[in-house]
C-alpha cells in the first residue's frame, strides 16, 4: 500500500484509477487480501493456470487447484473483484482436461477471466523438456480448438469476449490495462 501512496503523493491518482493486484493463489491469505481492499485494491487476479493437478505439475506451478475457490471467496468476502488467469496448450493437455479447467473457473463466478495460449519460451526449463522429448510440443491444431471451445463456453456463460484473451461479465469488468494496449494507449508500467 506504500507505493500506491507514494505514486499518489507523488504525481496522483485519477480516482478511478484501475489497480489490480496479480497473485499466485499459495500465496495469499484471507487477511491479506483484506488489507489489500481496504488500502484501496479493488481487482485480484488470481493465476489459477489449470484445475488439473497433472497440468500444473507440468507447467511447474505449486499450488494445489482445491485452494482456489478458498482464495476466490476470501477476495469477494473482503469486497475484491475477481479475476482468474487459465493457460491452455500445457504438453500433454488433452481437450477435456482445458473443458474442465475453464468450468472450474466458471463455477467461481468471477467477474472476469483470461485464457491464454501457452508459449515455450526459448531458454526456460520447459523448452528443454520439451526439446529433450520429457514432454510433447504443444499441438497448434489443438490449441485452436481450446481456445474456440472456451470462446463458446464463456459466451454461453454470459462472458463477453472484448480482447485477444480476456473475457469478462460485464463492460466494467473489463481490464483497461489490458485494452490500452491493444488500442496503442499509453501506459506505464
Amino acid at each position: 500500500m506504500r507505493i500506491l501512496r507514494a505514486i499518489d503523493g507523488t504525481w496522483g491518482l485519477s480516482p478511478d484509477c484501475e489497480v489490480t493486484v496479480e497473485a499466485n493463489p499459495d500465496s495469499v491469505d484471507a487477511a491479506g487480501l483484506r488489507t489489500l481492499a481496504a488500502g484501496g485494491v479493488p481487482r485480484m487476479s488470481f493465476g489459477m493456470q489449470s484445475a488439473v493437478p497433472a497440468v500444473l505439475a507440468t507447467l511447474d506451478r505449486t499450488h494445489d487447484p482445491a485452494r482456489v475457490p478458498a482464495v476466490v471467496s476470501w477476495a469477494r468476502e473482503a469486497g475484491l473483484h475477481v479475476s482468474v488467469d487459465l493457460i491452455y496448450g500445457a504438453p500433454g493437455e488433452t481437450l477435456d482436461q482445458w473443458r474442465r479447467s475453464v468450468d472450474a473457473a466458471l463455477a467461481l463466478h468471477p467477474d472476469h477471466i483470461s485464457a491464454y495460449a501457452l508459449i515455450v519460451e526459448p531458454g526456460t526449463a520447459l523448452a528443454r523438456r520439451v526439446r529433450r522429448g520429457e514432454l510433447p510440443t504443444p499441438d497448434d491444431d489443438l490449441e485452436a480448438d481450446k481456445y474456440e471451445w472456451a470462446d463458446a463456453r464463456l459466451a454461453a456463460a454470459g462472458f463477453g469476449w472484448y480482447e485477444t484473451s480476456n473475457w469478462a461479465r460485464a463492460r466494467t469488468d473489463r481490464s483497461r490495462h489490458n485494452l490500452n494496449y491493444w488500442t496503442g494507449g499509453d501506459w506505464w508500467g
